[in-house]
């Protein structure tokens, strides 16, 4: 090799850099696996924000679902109520013979309650425990009372309508406001008549206390569940309903309870006693 070709030569080497390993393997490594990390945790937090987006929705509408419910509910009593309200007087007989049979189409409540599982209280937070209406047990015993008294109702309305109209056969219009005990009696029999009264008292009584329940649901559950959403979500998916009577003071009337049964003209058609008859009447929210 000449002089010259030996100078081009080292000439040629000296220029080439010596191989840097970090620049030029671990750092575009590195590059690529930060890309890939922020990546994922940009992805994982915007489904995890938008699962618990999907998950307050969800909430607002499970409870506005459970307020138009309960307020359904509470409507179709009041309208069955209606019916005899400020009409009756104590004696069982007058009772029986003045509630209508004709009560019109009631639909029972036919929900999923595990939708509602979120209001339970957590260990974590014993002040909640005690909060009524964050207590599933008390939801289901509303739902099955008022399906229980539709179904009353409607087992009423079958043994009042052949009774009525039998006592119309035999005494005409006097059927439904001089006819006696005696007269009852013959015409129909007297387990016929005691067994409409039972379930006149029955489905008076319940449907005085399933409104007052309702009404207190409608009132408070509410503002119950809307501790249990972020207000952001309340405004984005909602609002929460709320129910208030508006200052109606016919709703309002027929809020009021009943007037009681005469316990003591019961008692000798069961063959009990007085307050064994009234216990079997009690609905547990007394």
């Amino acid at each position: 090799m000449n002089e010259e070709t030996k100078a081009l030569v080292e000439a040629i080497v000296s220029l080439k850099q010596e191989q840097d390993y970090f620049k030029d393997y671990i750092f575009p490594l590195a590059i690529g696996l930060s890309s890939s990390l922020l990546g994922a945790g940009v992805a994982y937090f915007t489904i995890k924000h938008q699962d618990y987006a999907a998950l307050q929705k969800a909430r607002v509408q499970a409870i506005n679902d459970w307020i138009l419910s309960a307020e359904g509910a509470m409507q179709s009593l009041i309208s069955i109520k209606q019916n005899y309200h400020g009409k009756l007087e104590s004696n069982p007989f007058q009772r029986a013979m003045e509630v209508r049979s004709l009560i019109g189409v009631t639909q029972k409540i036919d929900k999923d309650i595990t939708k509602l599982a979120f209001i339970v209280p957590k260990k974590a937070e014993p002040d909640t425990h005690n909060i009524k209406w964050r207590q599933i047990p008390r939801i289901r015993s509303m739902v099955q009372n008022y399906n229980l008294i539709v179904d009353t109702w409607s087992k009423r309305a079958e043994l009042d309508r052949p009774i009525k109209e039998k006592l119309m056969q035999d005494y005409g219009q006097l059927a439904y406001a001089h006819v006696n005990k005696e007269q009852i009696f013959n015409s129909v029999g007297a387990a016929n008549f005691t067994l409409l009264i039972d379930f006149t008292e029955k489905a008076i009584k319940f449907t005085d206390d399933l409104i007052l329940e309702l009404h207190d649901f409608l009132q408070d559950f509410p503002e119950t569940a809307k501790t249990l959403i972020d207000k952001k979500y309340r405004d984005r998916y909602g609002p929460i309903l709320t129910f208030s009577t508006g200052g109606n003071t016919i709703l309002e009337n027929l809020m009021e309870k009943s007037t009681e049964v005469d316990y003591s003209i019961l008692a000798p058609l069961f063959g009990e006693a007085e307050e064994k008859i009234k216990a079997e009447y009690e609905t547990g929210y007394e």
